[in-house]
């Protein structure tokens, strides 16, 4: 929720804006860490600054890689968050880089200012930055977030442009059958009976599948589109996302690679925190929060436990089932050297290679066999119009 709030701070000065909260106590609490004595803080309610248009991935690149280059040419972060205000004035990220500048102005640290929109920055973000303001090296671990954020929008391009071909015949496809079916196919039922004869099995059939879309085909869709919602917020709940988790990581082909994509982005951020400053516990807590899968996530807290313990991570995931060998012995090599960081982000270039290579073979093997699948549909819903056709005596009289 988003709150305005007026407080004054040490000098006596009233200040107001707003502040992302989950509710006026969180908010309080955040201004009192920033040395400041609300005086008021209410509920929006969609007044103030509002951010309509959604911040997606690409913009968050455009600001981090413009601000880490600023920040490298020496230019002080003040200085840089004005500049980017004006580039990224017209983007769906310019309001919120304003807001940014003016907490920034105010005497907010830029990891603060950054907590304040929690919508467009997630906790590994908004870390990496602390830790960077923290060690005095914020222009590297932009650079660091804006090559993860590259590679990861590269990755889910990549995905995206191999299954588009499969998935756009299939949906082709699937209209081409259901306008078969619903206005085609029963043109031609009238024409077959006044010629009369007993009809082959396979028209029989199509035209029953026809008769039961014609006369039942919008009990038909509430029911799916029900089925849909109810599966929907199924696995919405907690106890659907344990059961998604558990589920998708078991499928025969698909399961192994929403692993290894798992996996990859674990150790790329691991690793990316690792380099930056952050401590190996604060990591594991983070990261054991925005993991979407449930299983692996269980993992990771079960692994920040044994590592608090004293622990190795190389040891605990040595008894994971879930986690690889290869994973498992790299993190060995690397604790043992100890650069755990380099040796995670290889484990994360070479799983994300792999992955690429995996989702590739698979829609070159999925995507033949469901345009032959459906191909073969249509063939069916053809022949069964035309063998009767063959099968008429157009010399016998008609019913």
């Amino acid at each position: 929720m988003r709150f305005f709030y007026k407080a004054v701070d040490a000098a006596g000065t009233v200040r107001s804006g707003y502040r992302t909260g989950e509710n006026r106590e969180a908010v309080f609490r955040l201004l009192r860490e920033e040395g400041l004595f609300p005086l008021e803080v209410k509920a929006t309610h969609g007044r103030g600054l509002s951010f309509r248009r959604r911040v997606g991935k690409k913009d968050l690149l455009a600001f981090t890689q413009q601000l880490s280059g600023l920040l490298d040419s020496g230019i002080q972060l003040s200085k840089a968050l004005e500049i980017m205000t004006q580039l990224l004035e017209k983007s769906a990220i310019g309001p919120v880089v304003r807001d940014i500048h003016r907490l920034v102005q105010e005497g907010a640290s830029f990891s603060r200012a950054l907590e304040t929109h929690k919508e467009v920055f997630d906790p590994l973000y908004i870390n990496l930055v602390r830790a960077g303001e923290n060690s005095g090296l914020i222009a590297p671990v932009l650079d660091k977030l804006a090559r993860s954020l590259e590679d990861e929008i590269k990755l889910k391009a990549d995905i995206l442009s191999q299954t588009l071909y499969p998935t756009l015949v299939t949906a082709v496809s699937v209209v081409a059958i259901f306008l078969l079916l619903r206005y085609v196919v029963p043109r031609f039922e009238g024409f077959f009976l006044r010629f009369g004869g007993e009809l082959p099995l396979v028209t029989r059939v199509i035209l029953a599948l026809s008769h039961g879309l014609t006369h039942y085909g919008l009990p038909i869709l509430v029911f799916l589109l029900g089925a849909v919602v109810a599966v929907f917020l199924y696995f919405h709940s907690e106890r659907g996302k344990w059961a998604w988790s558990r589920w998708v990581l078991r499928l025969p082909l698909l399961g192994p690679v929403v692993l290894q994509l798992n996996i990859a982005g674990f150790c790329r951020m691991l690793g990316m925190m690792l380099k930056s400053g952050v401590a190996l516990l604060d990591g594991l807590a983070l990261l054991k929060t925005t993991i979407g899968n449930k299983v692996l996530a269980r993992i990771i807290a079960q692994a920040e436990s044994e590592v608090r313990k004293g622990g190795t991570l190389a040891r605990f995931f040595a008894g994971q089932e879930e986690i690889p060998f290869l994973v498992t012995q790299m993190a060995g090599v690397g604790e043992e050297a100890g650069n755990l960081d380099e040796m995670l982000e290889k484990i994360a270039r070479l799983y994300e290679e792999d992955t690429r290579r995996k989702i590739e073979n698979l829609i070159s093997l999925v995507g033949p066999v469901l345009i032959l699948i459906l191909t073969g549909v249509v063939f069916l819903i053809a022949l069964a119009v035309l063998l009767p056709v063959m099968q008429i005596d157009f010399n016998a009289p008609l019913r």
